[in-house]
């Protein structure tokens, strides 16, 4: 697990020597920034929006990987496969292709940090591992970094920043990558934002764990 966790940061150490974040515009109430990336052919896309529910309630939704395919966008198919901790986790994710396309997917390791306080962040990033070896019906993407973070702004509502690098592999024509590139920030906070009313009440027991006081 050490030798996971250090190709996470080095992934990361990367990404922090990205240049700045430039406003592309704003959809369905989403912010919707991009930035260059050294070494990477596409740019990195965010997407920033204030969603009307408690930061505990977003951070449930965001947790739960079985149902994640429920709202995120592009994703087909979503499973846990080790979970290290309530804080990190091995996970793939399939992300469905427009014929003639294949599906993309991906084998992540994601930690989180700042539970118990107004600010979470989950950080993900692609990993191979010889017990999960890419499937003969999708390309498995060669690269994915990637970070959710979600701050406190009132009791009832939460600021989502959302953001990803992806190299979708295979044979893309670039204005193509770089469209889904753009879009995938902004459709999956929009379908958040209109997901969150129908799970009310789901995930009170994550919601409490992380918020009620400990007993003195």
């Amino acid at each position: 697990m050490r030798g996971l966790l250090w190709l996470f940061l080095l992934g990361f150490s990367t990404l922090a020597q990205a240049e700045p974040w430039h406003r592309v515009g704003v959809e369905d109430g989403v912010t919707l920034e991009m930035r260059d990336v050294p070494g990477s052919d596409l740019p990195e896309f965010r997407g920033t929006a204030v969603l009307p529910a408690a930061l505990y309630a977003v951070a449930g939704v965001v947790d739960d990987l079985d149902r994640f395919c429920e709202w995120n966008a592009r994703c087909i198919k979503n499973r846990e496969y080790v979970h290290v901790s309530e804080s990190e986790r091995i996970f793939y994710m399939r992300s469905g292709a427009p014929w003639p396309l294949d599906d993309r997917d991906a084998l992540l390791h994601g930690v989180v940090t700042g539970l118990g306080t107004n600010e979470i962040t989950v950080r993900f990033e692609a990993i191979r591992d010889a017990r999960w070896p890419p499937l003969p019906d999708a390309v498995r993407m060669p690269a994915v970094h990637g970070s959710w973070k979600m701050t406190r702004v009132t009791d009832t509502s939460t600021r989502v920043e959302y953001q990803v690098l992806a190299d979708p592999g295979g044979h893309i024509p670039a204005w193509a990558a770089r469209m889904t590139a753009k879009q995938v920030p902004r459709d999956t906070l929009a379908r958040l934002r209109r997901h969150l009313p129908k799970v009310q009440g789901r995930y009170q027991a994550y919601i409490e764990r992380w918020t009620k006081p400990s007993p003195q």
